[in-house]
């Protein structure tokens, strides 16, 4: 979804614009952002962080300094709209302050914002408190969902310090973690998301220091947290949500300047995002943070990667569909075309013939989905979902994810969109003639596609001449259909799909492979039914 900024300007008075003209970390840099947490709501991505007013570095800032929580916005990464300072502690009238990190998600038609504050009254250990903010829409306005606390010093089983709230929905259930000070803890809220559905339980994971995050991958929940003090970000992985949890080590190592580590992690438009906090803008430090957006990549056993901390940040990416179309499919690496060659798919020198022509379609029921159909095999590319197949044509038709990687590398052709598995040329090889295989999303430029537009999809239309068509005849024999006068013809199968269509005196099915068919000619209303034995 495109907002429409300059109605929000009108209506909104604080909607602030921030235009950053190229991708960079840190992804602000008006002000210090801190503890970020992510939510794709209609293909725009929010990201939510706290906001650090510490002074420059010194012997009497020793504390963090954080009054508000912002909400930013962006649908391509590289440029990110802020909504201003949308929620505050005094939002809830229990609460003193300290607008600790905190976690928006959509239920019911609304969000809920789970953050950190102080309590005025309960302060039987640190004085922390979750609270919940509810709203209609990311830029608010918000407003406390329950009027008191949803987690105290009083609740049983709590810890010390009740900070780093992380909401988790699992096979419709949903889950609240949380921690601090080696301490984890998770519970599960009631569907209305302002209620507890049981007792406190707690989470153990080897290394857990603060910061939980929740996600799920190939079959696998992945716990990521803040590990130590100074902090790197660990995580784990089990089978079970309610674990036991196997440590699998460090994924984000420890912060120049920063003594926190603080992540987010979601796919958003084909492409798996770390998000993170700081302190590399100028005059940071462990009380002035700011956030950073970096990929997030696995291998093919589903590990994640240590994350490469860039100044650059990540590619622009283009959040628009793909238009109906033939296309020259160039991979970027390379230069070369992707062709059809016996039904193997592999990258070739422009040949200018249409065996390098591809008709791509959008789906008519799954967004981002296409059929791609080689102009002169009339195959569809079919990838196989198993890594280091290489990737054929069929005469079935099937349907691909396409995701853009970046505006100027291209796509990725997707052979299965959730475990990350894309179309990728063999060894990274620039010759003439590698195939195409199966492989997981790595980032490189041999497994981005640039769409080429060479011109729209050609339609006959099935009108007949002036005089009319007569004496449509079939040879079986020779496998010609013809007729008086020239016409328009298309060739279906059962289903009614189009095999083959073309202009002219008679129709030469020869090359047609066996089985029954069905041919009209122009706008004639017989039907010819046709059945080609083996």
């Amino acid at each position: 979804m495109r907002w429409d900024w300059g109605t929000f300007l009108v209506g909104i008075s604080l909607f602030i614009l921030v235009s950053l003209g190229f991708a960079s970390n840190p992804i602000v840099n008006t002000m210090f952002t801190a503890d970020p947490a992510v939510l794709v709501y209609n293909d725009s991505l929010f990201v939510f962080t706290g906001h650090d007013e510490q002074g420059p570095e010194g012997a009497n800032n020793k504390w963090f300094l954080m009054r508000d929580w912002h909400v930013f916005v962006t649908d391509d990464m590289e440029n990110y709209h802020d909504y201003g300072a949308v929620l505050s502690p005094a939002t809830f009238k229990w609460a003193s302050g300290n607008a600790f990190a905190g976690h928006c998600e959509y239920a019911n038609g609304k969000f809920y914002w789970y953050v950190a504050v102080t309590h005025k009254t309960i302060k039987e250990d640190e004085g922390f408190s979750i609270g919940v903010a509810v709203a209609d829409h990311p830029s608010g306005p918000w407003k406390d969902a329950i009027g008191s606390a949803l987690i105290t010093d009083n609740t049983p089983n709590d810890i010390a310090l009740n900070i780093d709230p992380a909401i988790y929905f699992d096979n419709g259930t949903v889950w609240m973690y949380w921690g601090s000070w080696n301490a984890a803890r998770r519970v599960k809220l009631k569907s209305n998301m302002i209620e507890l559905d049981g007792s406190v339980e707690t989470v153990t994971a080897s290394g857990f220091f603060e910061a939980p995050w929740i996600h799920y991958y190939r079959g696998q929940y992945y716990f990521s947290y803040a590990s130590g003090y100074p902090s790197t970000t660990n995580y784990s992985i089990s089978k079970n949500l309610a674990g036991p949890w196997t440590n699998k080590g460090i994924l984000n190592p420890l912060l120049e300047n920063s003594e926190t580590n603080h992540q987010a992690i979601i796919k958003y438009l084909g492409h798996w995002y770390f998000i993170y906090h700081g302190a590399n803008r100028e005059g940071g430090w462990t009380y002035r943070r700011s956030v950073n957006i970096d990929y997030l990549f696995y291998d093919q056993d589903g590990n994640m990667q240590q994350i490469n901390r860039t100044t650059t940040g990540v590619d622009k990416v283009n959040n628009a569909l793909l238009s109906e179309g033939v296309y020259n499919l160039k991979v970027s690496h390379s230069n070369l075309l992707l062709e059809d060659n016996n039904g193997m798919v592999q990258q070739q020198t422009n040949q200018n013939n249409d065996q390098q022509l591809w008709e791509l379609k959008p789906s008519e029921k799954n967004r981002r989905f296409y059929t791609l159909r080689n102009v002169k095999t009339k195959a569809f590319y079919c990838p196989s979902s198993t890594l280091l197949d290489t990737v054929r044509t069929s005469q079935n038709e099937c349907e691909i994810r396409i995701e853009n990687a970046s505006v100027q590398k291209g796509y990725y052709l997707y052979s299965n969109y959730e475990d990350d598995f894309v179309g990728d040329i063999l060894n990274i090889s620039e010759e003439p003639g590698m195939p195409l295989i199966t492989w997981v999303r790595t980032g490189a430029d041999n497994q981005k596609i640039q769409f080429e537009y060479v011109r729209d999809i050609e339609t006959l239309s099935l009108t007949i001449p002036k005089a009319g068509i007569k004496r449509i005849q079939w040879n079986s024999k020779t496998k010609i259909v013809s007729w008086e006068g020239v016409s328009s013809w298309a060739l279906f199968d059962l289903s009614g799909r189009v095999i083959s269509q073309a202009k002219g005196e008679s129709a030469n099915l020869n090359s047609v492979k066996p089985g029954c068919y069905f041919i009209r000619v122009g706008n004639h209303k017989k039907v010819i039914s046709i059945a080609f034995e083996k």
